[in-house]
């Protein structure tokens, strides 16, 4: 994502916070920015499954879930995409990773509902037959969502996942 965001015409100007637990991980993601010429990335050693560690910077246009819904449970899961409009700016973007796992019936199926229910719309969904994973795009879009997003950023309270 770092590269990714560097090599964007106005990546530069990109305000991104990361939150990362293991010291070793956060450490490398702050050199990266740093080499990488991003002086708007803050990279946070902390718990992402505990709100407090962002509170700070919500509402927030993007939100990353990357490699969290395939290492929590799947109550974890339906409490955490539960709470994300209260994380996001009206018409916010989620972006979503699930791994395939080895079971017959594919996971992310179960997370795409969750959206859905939770008044997001899908805008992108792709779960290429060669990998183990899929990526998901959803966009906070129902009205009720919305004024809940805008009322109270981030009011989401106690730990949203744990990392089994």
């Amino acid at each position: 994502m770092l590269p990714a965001l560097a090599a964007h015409p106005g990546g530069r100007d990109v305000r991104a916070v990361l939150v990362e637990l293991d010291p070793a991980l956060s450490g490398r993601a702050r050199l990266a920015a740093e080499a990488l010429g991003l002086p708007s990335v803050e990279v946070r050693t902390a718990d992402a499954g505990d709100p407090v560690a962002y509170r700070d910077v919500v509402p927030v246009d993007v939100l990353l879930a990357c490699g969290v819904f395939g290492n929590i449970s799947p109550g974890d899961m339906r409490r955490t995409v539960a709470a994300f409009p209260s994380f996001l700016a009206p018409g916010g973007v989620v972006i979503w990773t699930r791994g395939r796992g080895d079971v017959a019936a594919d996971p992310s199926a179960e997370v795409r509902a969750c959206f859905v229910a939770e008044g997001f719309e899908e805008l992108a969904f792709t779960a290429p037959d060669d990998a183990g994973f899929r990526v998901g795009m959803s966009r906070l879009a129902t009205a009720t969502a919305t004024a809940t997003a805008t009322a109270g950023a981030a009011t989401a309270t106690g730990r949203l996942f744990a990392f089994r």
